[in-house]
């Protein structure tokens, strides 16, 4: 739809009103993953957070700003994908069992913007929007080309054998089913303004 020059501005508001909670409460969950862990004593996995919650502040400004961009129509009312409200549940769960799952997860999301984020911003520019009104998703590409590497780094780094690789891959799948379902509410969305 977006290649065809059909991606409608309430489906645009839709999906960056759902990165704009997604940063904003992936932040707050990273903020809760250092306090659990230094809280439980475990130096090991509370020093990853704290380098990454530094690249994590402030993103959601990016899709605010984008938002104010369009017109009052899209964006009224608008609220998150019931998807993007349970990832952050998913999240929060990650922590609360093992803090390699929300470490997987972070990987796996850096991963995935720099894999697709410039196919993604291509498709929406031949709906008419530009980098300029696009500049969450731009500045996260970018950013996660070089996130993504260390991420791999990192998790060599910080596992040790626990949980499992079945286990992290099966979390992993969870959060992807979670991506998918907002994918398909972001589609719902800009059918529905088509209509």
């Amino acid at each position: 739809m977006a290649r065809s020059g059909r991606f409608p501005p309430r489906a645009l508001a839709f999906y960056l009103e759902s990165l704009r909670y997604l940063f904003g409460q992936s932040e707050l969950n990273v903020e809760r993953a250092i306090a659990t862990l230094r809280q439980r004593g475990d130096a090991h996995h509370a020093q990853y957070f704290e380098e990454k919650i530094v690249e994590e502040r402030g993103h959601a400004a990016w899709a605010q700003d984008d938002l104010r961009q369009l017109p009052d129509a899209a964006t009224r009312d608008v609220r998150p994908a019931q998807a993007v409200v349970r990832l952050i549940e998913l999240q929060r769960s990650f922590v609360a069992q093992h803090p390699l799952y929300f470490v997987v997860y972070i990987l796996w999301a850096e991963y995935f913007t720099a894999l697709v984020g410039d196919e993604w911003i291509e498709a929406l520019a031949c709906s008419g929007y530009g980098q300029q009104q696009l500049s969450a998703v731009v500045q996260h590409v970018a950013a996660d080309r070089g996130h993504a590497p260390e991420g791999f780094a990192a998790l060599e780094r910080l596992w040790r054998g626990e949980p499992s690789i079945a286990e992290l891959c099966a979390a992993v799948e969870r959060a992807a089913r979670e991506f998918e379902a907002f994918c398909d509410e972001v589609c719902a969305v800009a059918a529905h303004s088509n209509d």
